[in-house]
């Protein structure tokens, strides 16, 4: 059954470090196994940014500051997502990455997207995410690689 709760989260942390801290505060809520996601994009030249803040800084700067930001430095940048398993005993963290570029222009703006998928390309793609069907960005993504190896721990598990 999905529950949906209200879970804090320290900007300053990684990716991994937040899922962990969101793992233990809803197990606390829920008493029961469960899963917690936590999703950041990272420009390459420089040191977690936009990071885990990534929703913050694209409501302060918008496209315009991202894509200057990109071209001042390096275009490479990554997707990265934790995914923690929590029981209340054993807690354990699975990671995923899509590494790419930023564009150097704004796709598909009148689509309803994540903002980092109009100027994202993977390097196993020549299009921008927002222009993948979801089925093609499944293949690929970050949080499918996540939580595929999620699903090979727990059958190994038998969880």
């Amino acid at each position: 059954m999905w529950q949906k709760a209200e879970l804090s989260e320290d900007g300053a942390k990684n990716v991994e470090a937040i899922a962990r801290q969101k793992a233990a505060e809803a197990y606390k809520i829920f008493g029961k196994p469960l899963i917690v996601e936590d999703t950041g994009v990272f420009f390459q030249g420089y040191s977690n940014f936009p990071g885990v803040m990534a929703k913050r800084i694209f409501e302060k700067i918008g496209y315009e500051g991202l894509l200057k930001m990109a071209a001042k430095k390096s275009n490479l940048a990554y997707f990265k997502t934790a995914i923690c398993y929590t029981d209340g005993k054993k807690t354990k963290v699975f990671v995923g990455k899509l590494k790419g570029r930023i564009s150097q222009r704004v796709w598909c703006k009148s689509k309803k997207v994540m903002p980092y998928e109009r100027i994202f390309i993977p390097f196993n793609g020549k299009k921008p995410l927002c222009m993948m069907a979801r089925s093609e960005k499944n293949e690929i993504s970050h949080r499918a690689l996540a939580a595929e190896k999620l699903a090979l721990w727990l059958k190994a598990h038998q969880i």
